[in-house]
């Protein structure tokens, strides 16, 4: 009897409320998702909704997916579009897959739907493919209106240097990039300081990054340069050499 009077108003809510239920509930943990999609037919129709996959949280599931559940999870979360697991799955492809094109589609995309982590990644890579790509990675980084000396912007520097770290420790990195040319006299005396202060850090969480207290006191051009060389020093020390 309550099982069928909890079905009767399980299926009178409305589509919208019951995608929002199975949202939140895959936001939360995946192996709840699945028993709730075995509730009742209602949830299951609704855990079918690419809306359900396009807005879930991915902050419960591993940056690079090992468990079978977590991979069909990530698939249709990708399938749908959201922009989480396109910046993941960007991140795979450019630097651990050796599948750029795929990955950058990846991120565009991510970045069009204004992932800043995705923003500030792909516009990293651009100024450091050099040439046109280095002004088009210009372009994208001032988006992000975040040269400028305020607390907010160092936290969202910060916040993205430690996601970079977090995603390039959790899989196999061939391939790395090359840090772009440093014109500016003072910018080339510092690089060695930023080298070896990114080498010493072994901490993945809040990563006080040095050219993020900097914003503000730098042309915009030379404060992505240094947050490029450091990007390019991660990528460094986690690059699988010897394969």
């Amino acid at each position: 009897m309550t099982n069928k009077f909890t079905n009767h108003v399980v299926t009178s809510l409305p589509e919208e409320m019951l995608a929002e239920i199975v949202s939140h509930t895959a936001s939360g943990s995946l192996t709840d998702f699945v028993n709730l999609r075995l509730t009742c037919k209602a949830f299951l129709g609704a855990s079918n909704y690419d809306r359900v996959f396009e807005k879930v949280s991915m902050e419960n599931v591993s940056f690079v997916s090992w468990r079978k559940s977590e991979r069909v999870f990530q698939k249709r979360c990708i399938a749908a579009r959201n922009a989480e697991a396109l910046y993941r799955k960007g991140m795979v492809d450019c630097f651990s897959r050796k599948k750029p094109d795929s990955g950058l589609r990846c991120l565009k995309t991510a970045t069009e739907k204004g992932h800043v982590e995705a923003t500030y990644a792909r516009g990293i890579i651009f100024i450091c493919l050099g040439g046109e790509l280095r002004e088009q990675g210009l372009r994208i980084l001032s988006s992000l209106d975040l040269v400028k000396s305020d607390k907010r912007s160092s936290k969202i520097i910060a916040s993205c240097c430690s996601k970079t770290e977090k995603i390039f420790s959790c899989m196999w990195v061939y391939e790395s990039l090359a840090a772009p040319r440093r014109d500016c006299d003072h910018d080339r005396d510092r690089d060695r300081d930023i080298g070896e202060s990114t080498n010493r850090s072994s901490s993945l969480e809040g990563q006080a990054w040095e050219a993020s207290n900097n914003i503000g006191h730098c042309c915009d051009s030379c404060f992505w340069d240094r947050e490029a060389t450091l990007f390019c020093n991660l990528l460094r020390k986690y690059l699988v050499t010897g394969c």
